[in-house]
């Protein structure tokens, strides 16, 4: 009675979330149709599962038992949910229905098994043998596909690393339950093998439900995941006048031994003045005009800051994880979002903002973008065109 009461309560939860993942999927990042579709599937097979210690309808228990492998359709679609993640896709594509062949095949294999004129015992033992090995072969290609594309992003701009990091946490939390999920339901059909049982995988099934809970608490009490990249780029841009915005660029301090009798002399002049001087240094990039000239040397900088040079060369040769050369790539970058996120390019090309912010190119400027954002300018774009038609 607990348990159903627990199923229950598991999709009910599953699908207020999916509603409110629903609502604001176009505009957010992290989600997309395949994980909408895959709390649904998950959330309606708890929420039914449950129902029946409390509908008396023996027809209503006997269709639910017969139907509920259909569920195993999840598997591919949270590998196409990574899939589309990683490639910044928002719309279903029909090649990847090519996906669904094996699993629907096997689901109507089970249902109709009773059909073959072998031993029932013997197909059931087949079938969820061939389930298995069709589940570690998506975890495979989920892992792959994690590793490759998603888990590498990191990116040199705040508010993408934070991002970057929000994305592979997820993820990494959501492949981790797939594969406890996974290992649950192969403990319970093992054990019902071994004792002679009808195989169902429904032992245990309040192990699935608890870890699928987590899952639904993890999103509803992350806003970054259920309403996206606006929600996180405002929680960042809370702190932008009481914080350094570029804060992992800057080493308030640092250990390295200076042998150089100049350096030594410089560090005795600034070390009081470093953090006055990194908050200078970013008021005045993050107004951007100066790094819109694509022949800004440091001397430049230095110049309109009215600090010396040495010391500006001296702030990123010891306080800086980045060159200068590597700075003004992450200035530009940084004012190309804010003009993509302003709707630039609803007017202009990608080629005319690549010169606005400084790049003499659209090459160098494309080749940063990704390196920095960690996505191409038009994937950029495309990932955040939806909130400019609203």
């Amino acid at each position: 009675m607990l348990s159903n009461l627990l199923f229950i309560i598991t999709g009910l939860i599953g699908l207020i979330t999916t509603f409110l993942i629903f609502t604001n999927y176009k505009s957010n990042r992290i989600m997309n149709l395949y994980i909408i579709l895959f709390i649904l599937i998950i959330s309606l097979r708890f929420f039914l599962s449950g129902l029946t210690n409390f509908i008396f309808d023996s027809n209503f228990r006997t269709t639910y038992f017969k139907y509920s492998n259909f569920s195993l359709v999840v598997i591919p679609i949270c590998y196409l949910y990574f899939k589309n993640l990683s490639e910044n896709y928002r719309k279903l594509n029909s090649k990847e229905l090519l996906h669904f062949i094996f699993p629907v095949a096997l689901f109507l294999a089970m249902i109709y098994r009773e059909h073959f004129d072998f031993d029932s015992k013997q197909i059931e033992i087949i079938l969820y043998g061939l389930f298995f090995i069709f589940a570690i072969t998506y975890i495979i290609l989920c892992f792959q596909m994690l590793r490759t594309t998603i888990w590498i992003r990191k990116g040199d701009i705040k508010v993408i690393q934070q991002q970057n990091k929000l994305i592979n946490n997820w993820t990494l939390f959501l492949f981790i339950g797939l594969i406890l999920t996974i290992f649950r339901l192969f403990i319970s059909i093992s054990m019902e093998i071994y004792f002679g049982e009808s195989i169902k995988g429904h032992s245990y099934q309040w192990i699935s439900a608890l870890i699928w809970l987590t899952i639904l608490f993890k999103i509803l009490r992350s806003p970054e995941i259920l309403y996206g990249y606006n929600v996180l780029h405002q929680k960042i841009n809370e702190n932008k006048n009481n914080t350094l915005v570029l804060n992992d660029i800057w080493k308030k301090s640092t250990n390295i031994e200076l042998n150089n009798e100049q350096h030594l002399v410089l560090k005795e002049k600034i070390d009081s003045n470093i953090i006055d001087y990194i908050k200078e240094i970013e008021s005045i990039s993050l107004k951007y005009e100066l790094f819109r000239n694509s022949k800004l040397t440091i001397s430049d900088l230095a110049n309109s800051l009215k600090i010396p040079k040495s010391h500006l060369s001296y702030l990123f040769k010891y306080h800086s994880t980045i060159s200068f050369s590597e700075y003004k790539k992450v200035i530009r970058i940084h004012d190309a979002i804010n003009q993509i996120e302003q709707n630039y390019l609803k007017n202009n090309t990608l080629d005319s903002l690549s010169k606005k912010v400084g790049f003499t190119s659209y090459n160098p400027f494309f080749t940063s973008f990704k390196e920095i954002a960690g996505v191409s300018p038009l994937e950029y774009f495309k990932m955040n065109k939806v909130d400019f038609e609203q």
